[in-house]
């Protein structure tokens, strides 16, 4: 396997890597300066999946992508500070619903006001039609990725 020059620039994996970091980094500094410094990059993405009427922890598993034994570890240490309560299904009582609470909420809202200065910031630095494009191709890649994972 060759090293040259031209295939370490048209590598796509490190900046790909570097943006994420950036990203996470970017987010828990802001959200942090929001008074929520308890917050992990691993709450971030669990985030945007909880509202106030909740869901099931399976279904919080599946739509992170992650196994219901993480979301079990992850839904513990939010409910630990504060952020999400674990209250019965009204549809079936062995099961539990994750909502999130007062706290969860206000963390919610800032994380979302969060995504939308980090919205802005690609749209100045790059344009509209750059994100539509750039949005458009890490979605194509992901399922390509993913794809390529589950043959």
């Amino acid at each position: 396997m060759s090293n040259s020059k031209e295939e370490k620039e048209d590598n796509f994996a490190p900046a790909l890597a570097a943006a994420g970091r950036a990203l996470t980094a970017t987010m828990m500094a802001k959200v942090a300066s929001c008074g929520f410094n308890d917050v992990t990059p691993a709450f971030s993405s669990l985030m945007p999946l909880l509202d106030a009427t909740g869901a099931r922890p399976s279904a919080l598993a599946q739509r992170a992508g992650i196994t219901k034994q993480a979301i079990s570890q992850l839904v513990r240490e939010l409910e630990t500070r504060g952020y999400v309560e674990q209250v019965p299904d009204s549809t079936d009582t062995r099961a539990k619903i994750v909502r999130l609470t007062k706290r969860g909420v206000a963390l919610h809202a800032a994380s979302a006001e969060v995504r939308r200065e980090l919205q802005s910031v690609a749209l100045a630095k790059l344009g509209k039609s750059r994100v539509s494009r750039l949005r458009r191709d890490l979605l194509e890649l992901a399922a390509a990725l993913e794809e390529m994972r589950t043959r």
